[in-house]
């Protein structure tokens, strides 16, 4: 799909010194909560990699959209043609704490004489209490294990998100033997060794609305360099996800692209912000405690804009909405005048949008996305529809910025879809999509072959077409 229109292309690759990519990429359910099966044909049979010796694939996943940013699976190519993608959970056994980095507290406060280290990684529940892959975060002493110079130690309590663990620091009776449990508090000079769960860097998510995307490479050695390697640029990967029950066939690529002409004809062009539904916690300066047990990020953050995520929003994406077709009312609330302005919309299946996510207009006005309807065929997303409402001024989103257009040169047409090339442009492998210069604002068209002293501009791709 190309960015942001919808516009169905061939995948196949252009000449040049890469692979062709695998085809025939599907992700199979595994009927397990957050397990997903992958399977691809052997790009080593077709006939465009007879000249390169291919080493294998590489998986690519985004969890954000079809336009990325897309995070690799596999540490290695892999050799074959099935790969399942899930949240492994692994053991952690006696792992070293350093007296003088791991410890938080070490019962030397004169209010609070606790003992509280922090391991390397986050502890998760061990794997038969946490079915299919599922990482759950510990939170009982019996999901980690502690010795001080050989002597099981009791842990008076586990926060696994942040790997803190606490032990008990005062006598306690045993209830079979009536004496007091032997106390074995750590010194500088003793070994304290830990043993838990974690989940590995590869967390799949689910839960509600899940997108999973997925984009597969072919890795080869470089026939002009045998010492370096080669693998197929992202761009010319064909996305594929685990909604779509079967191939797009010829028939609906065409609907998607005639829905398209339409919206180059009279949509209005905007910039998408698609919120994040995983990545690193913010805990907003705040004890991770307090936002894990209250569950609800601060909506007045500037590092996660109230996502509970750092970064907040992947994006901006250019894509094209239908027409405003609303009224403009001013209405007095218990909080001040506002201004209501809500409207239903309909744009393409690309980017992929859920509630919660946010348009920009070329005003700078911004619009929260409202429930999204998705017309599909046999899970190919056709269109999507939504309602999208106006947002005060003093709304967090207005915070989000829109990075790299103040540099930009115009007057300059930038298509959202760039004929000139069959294929779409995402982003860079490892970071966030970048759509190019030639797909953002500000823009003023510029006809070549008009004399400028006669030349009227637009600031509309459309607009060029029918009066040049």
């Amino acid at each position: 799909m190309s960015a942001g229109t919808g516009i169905s292309l061939p995948w196949q690759t252009l000449s040049g010194n890469f692979p062709a990519p695998p085809i025939n990429g599907q992700v199979v359910t595994a009927y397990l909560p957050q397990v997903q099966d992958i399977r691809w044909d052997d790009p080593t049979l077709l006939t465009a990699n007879t000249t390169f010796r291919v080493l294998g694939v590489n998986i690519y996943r985004s969890d954000v959209s079809d336009l990325g940013p897309y995070h690799r699976l596999n540490p290695y190519p892999l050799g074959g043609t099935y790969y399942r993608d899930q949240t492994n959970i692994q053991p952690v056994v006696n792992e070293v704490v350093d007296w003088n980095t791991s410890w938080i507290d070490r019962g030397n406060a004169s209010n609070n004489r606790q003992w509280t280290f922090r391991t390397k990684n986050p502890c998760t529940k061990p794997q038969q209490f946490a079915p299919y892959s599922r990482a759950t975060p510990a939170n009982a002493p019996s999901d980690v294990q502690v010795t001080v110079d050989g002597f099981v130690v009791e842990v008076d309590n586990v926060f696994g998100p942040t790997g803190e663990i606490t032990l008990v620091n005062e006598l306690s009776i045993n209830p079979l033997t009536l004496k007091y449990n032997d106390l074995h508090l750590p010194t500088e000079t003793s070994t304290v060794l830990v043993s838990y769960y974690t989940a590995d860097t590869n967390q799949v998510r689910s839960g509600l609305d899940t997108k999973l995307f997925y984009r597969i490479t072919t890795v080869a050695i470089d026939p002009q360099d045998p010492t370096n390697l080669v693998e197929t640029p992202l761009q010319l990967c064909q996305p594929f996800s685990n909604i779509a029950i079967e191939t797009l066939d010829y028939i609906w690529r065409e609907a998607i692209r005639r829905n398209s002409w339409i919206l180059q004809q009279g949509g209005e062009r905007v910039k998408v912000f698609v919120r994040k539904q995983s990545g690193i916690p913010c805990y907003h300066g705040m004890d991770p405690r307090e936002i894990e047990y209250g569950a609800q990020p601060v909506n007045r953050c500037l590092i996660c804009y109230g996502t509970g995520f750092v970064g907040g929003y992947e994006g901006p994406y250019e894509t094209l909405i239908g027409p405003e077709d609303s009224e403009r009312k001013i209405a007095q609330t218990p909080n001040g005048r506002r201004m209501e302005n809500s409207y239903e919309v309909w744009t393409g299946p690309s980017p992929l949008l859920t509630q919660r996510d946010f348009i920009v207009k070329q005003t700078n006005e911004r619009y929260s996305v409202g429930a999204v309807k998705r017309p599909s065929n046999r899970g190919n997303v056709m269109q999507q529809h939504f309602n999208i409402g106006y947002l005060d001024e003093g709304d967090i989103r207005y915070k989000v910025p829109i990075e790299g257009v103040a540099e930009l040169p115009w007057p300059q047409t930038r298509y959202i879809y760039d004929p000139s090339t069959p294929y779409p442009v995402i982003g860079t492998t490892y970071n966030p999509v970048q759509e190019g210069d030639r797909i953002v604002t500000p823009m003023e068209t510029d006809k070549d072959g008009v004399s400028p002293d006669r030349q009227q501009r637009g600031r509309t791709v459309t607009w060029e077409n029918q009066n040049y």
